[in-house]
């Protein structure tokens, strides 16, 4: 078995003692368990710091298919210290550990990072809230001028805190992201693609588009190129979860 972990400079010093009782015994110590799926989530502490303990499911076929690639919470940890590095806010980074068998297949991985009190972008959808939909719009409008594409770019991967009376952004679930060269534009099928998953297409959806192309200098005459996108993932993702459903009930 090989064990394989990095911590951030500003991690505390207990984070290795968290990583080694995960990986080597599978236990996570004086913590709450805050969510429970397919990955579970755990709300602890150390030295003092809140922090957020996310450990990755696993199977056979993941195991396998990670042997020779890096693992989501690799990926996370990485990827949280590009957003930091081109001014994005997510939970600081703090550690990564993953353990590893035989032909390099990986039995567990975890990701840890400073734990934030928020609230999830999908709360201000359903109030209909046309003030933080327009600043989520500037948002998406600056990740992407950071050359910043979140593929689970999602109601509740968007996480709002106020400051001041103002509403700031913060990206959690980043294990699926792409960073493109900065200086380099991001294309307008990448750009409509990437802001199709977190609302369906309604009026929230309508306003955010319009001012989107604002904030993103687009001319208005791109709106129905980007309501098609939307148009076009939807019908993808009926189709996925038809066929899902499916296969559930043989």
């Amino acid at each position: 078995m090989k064990t394989v972990s990095k911590t951030s400079s500003k991690a505390p010093d207990s984070i290795c003692v968290i990583l080694t009782d995960i990986l080597e015994r599978g236990i996570v110590e004086n913590a709450s368990l805050i969510h429970s799926g397919r990955n579970k989530i755990w709300r602890g502490n150390a030295d003092g710091k809140d922090v957020a303990i996310k450990v990755y499911g696993n199977s056979l076929i993941k195991s396998i298919i990670y042997s020779t690639r890096k693992t989501k919470a690799r990926r996370a940890f990485e990827n949280a210290l590009e957003l930091t590095k081109r001014g994005v806010a997510t939970p600081a980074p703090l550690a990564y550990g993953e353990r590893r068998g035989f032909m390099n297949r990986v039995t567990k991985s975890v990701y840890i990072s400073a734990y934030e009190e928020s609230t999830p972008l999908a709360h201000y959808l359903d109030c209909g809230n046309v003030d933080v939909i327009e600043q989520f719009s500037r948002f998406t409008a600056e990740l992407h001028s950071k050359g910043i594409l979140h593929y689970d770019l999602n109601s509740t991967n968007v996480r709002i805190r106020y400051t001041n009376g103002y509403p700031t952004f913060s990206l959690i679930d980043i294990n699926r992201m792409k960073f493109i060269q900065v200086g380099t534009t991001v294309n307008l099928k990448d750009r409509f693609n990437n802001i199709t998953r977190f609302s369906s297409l309604n009026e929230n959806y309508i306003f955010f588009v319009k001012k989107y192309l604002k904030y993103a200098n687009l001319p208005e005459a791109l709106f129905d190129s980007a309501i098609q996108s939307k148009l076009r993932h939807d019908t993808m993702n009926s189709r996925i979860h038809k066929i899902k459903n499916f296969f559930k009930k043989l």
